[in-house]
């Protein structure tokens, strides 16, 4: 009888424990929040540490304050925006863990980078483009998106644009303009093109049909000898690419871009779609929008994960 009721209470025991941790996997699967690293940053203090702690691994030092260092006519843009303050924390990849947006003083101005808990490792990445491209530039969290706010730089003359407000999302890998009802024409075909520039000669060349054949051209680019080269795509890298040029609006962007200094490769991109239309982008600088600098990142990306035949 005693060893009957050790057993009865062993059997308690292992009930009661499972079922608590049946409990504590509900309750995380329902609020799919999981504490991390940033969610104890509470002050510029510890978010200076955490940037300068060499095991994050951060790319970027900034020197974080609770006052940004701008010039007199970007602080009173930036006053009259009301932000928050210099740092703000969300989850931008939508993994359940929490990230960081933060802006700090440098050699270079003020800059805003974007840190990412990724699980395994942070991964960090400049948010802010620069002297070269922007005047001023401000950022502010909402909805796990971002805000930014920013005056461009139009000409080599230091022609500037009004306040440009725009609503960032992190998709595939990189804050692009957001886009809350994409469209879906149907793609014939895609052709990119770069021109070389006076300090790099080297080209770049693409084309992507509706059957999935790739076409890249190569003509001194570093990468292998000057060739025409075929590929075909897999459905899934064919649909990300569709997806992505869908997403990113191509049919509504400016059919020209520039930047305001000299000497960059241009980047040619003609879009065949639905009944034949065509939309032809001409890009110096490859600067054009975010979303178009990232499809430019993808089609180069495919010089190495794609496997090619020369013709």
């Amino acid at each position: 009888m005693l060893r009957l009721y050790f057993i009865n209470m062993a059997m308690k025991k292992n009930f009661s424990l499972i079922t608590t941790l049946f409990c504590l996997s509900f309750f995380y699967s329902q609020n799919e929040k999981v504490f991390n690293r940033i969610d104890s940053l509470i002050s510029a203090k510890d978010i200076q540490k955490f940037i300068e702690n060499e095991d994050n691994k951060i790319n970027y030092y900034l020197n974080v304050e609770d006052k940004i260092k701008y010039d007199s006519y970007c602080s009173a843009i930036g006053d009259s925006l009301k932000l928050k303050q210099n740092w703000e924390k969300a989850d931008f990849d939508n993994n359940a863990l929490t990230d960081l947006l933060v802006t700090g003083n440098t050699s270079d101005g003020p800059t805003t980078i974007y840190i990412l808990d990724k699980g395994t490792h942070f991964e960090s990445k400049k948010l802010s483009m620069g002297k070269l491209y922007e005047e001023c530039s401000f950022s502010s969290v909402k909805d796990n998106n971002i805000e930014y706010y920013s005056i461009k730089i139009l000409s080599k003359f230091g022609f500037l644009s009004n306040l440009i407000k725009e609503n960032l999302v992190y998709k595939n890998g990189e804050f692009i303009e957001e886009n809350q009802s994409p469209k879906k024409h149907n793609i014939l075909e895609i052709k990119f093109k770069t021109s070389g520039s006076r300090l790099n000669y080297n080209r770049f060349e693409m084309k992507i049909v509706s059957n999935k054949d790739a076409t890249w051209t190569s003509e001194d680019d570093g990468f292998i000898p000057s060739g025409v080269y075929t590929s075909k795509l897999s459905e899934e890298d064919f649909k990300e690419i569709i997806d992505f040029v869908n997403y990113i609006d191509f049919e509504n962007l400016n059919d020209e871009y520039n930047v305001s200094y000299s000497d960059s490769h241009t980047g040619y991109l003609t879009i065949t779609y639905d009944n034949l239309k065509t939309k032809s982008i001409r890009d110096y600088g490859l600067m054009g929008t975010r979303g178009l600098k990232k499809f430019y990142d993808i089609l180069a990306a495919m010089q190495t994960n794609q496997h090619w035949t020369k013709l």
